[in-house]
């Protein structure tokens, strides 16, 4: 007789799941949802630097494109904020990623145009930013 399908088998197997059963709390992702965020900023901010700075010659955005190609392309980082970590936190395969920047910069080597990232959020100034200003209070004397 076959344990699973058999007398025995149906005695060792629930009726009802609880939600408890059926959702693996390991599964939940609303704590890591900030650094999620925070992740993906930080990744966000490290292929704008390097694509926005790739073809300057000196000063700080020369620094910005060397510090984000060393966090992108440097093979040695370990951390919680690292590229390999970042990248597979996100579900992202880092080699793959970091292949297609590989062929993204020879070809902007060899001078050939490729498309940019963009903003995500545009900053957009549209009036002043000011204090708010104060109600002055009248003082209703006693008559």
């Amino acid at each position: 007789m076959d344990w699973e399908n058999g007398v025995l088998g149906s005695i060792f197997v629930p009726d009802v799941l609880t939600p408890e059963q059926y959702y693996d709390a390991r599964r939940d992702d609303s704590v890591m949802a900030p650094v999620k965020r925070l992740m993906m900023a930080v990744l966000e901010d490290a292929l704008r630097c390097f694509q926005n700075n790739a073809d300057a010659k000196n000063g700080s955005r020369k620094r910005l494109f060397a510090e984000a190609e060393q966090w992108l392309c440097g093979e040695d980082g370990d951390g919680p904020f690292s590229f390999d970590t970042v990248c597979e936190t996100l579900g992202i395969e880092p080699s793959f990623l970091r292949s297609g920047l590989r062929e993204w910069r020879n070809q902007q080597l060899a001078g050939n145009s490729t498309r940019r990232l963009a903003r995500r959020s545009p900053v957009v100034r549209s009036g002043r930013i000011s204090a708010p200003t104060r109600r002055s209070k009248r003082v209703s004397q006693a008559g």
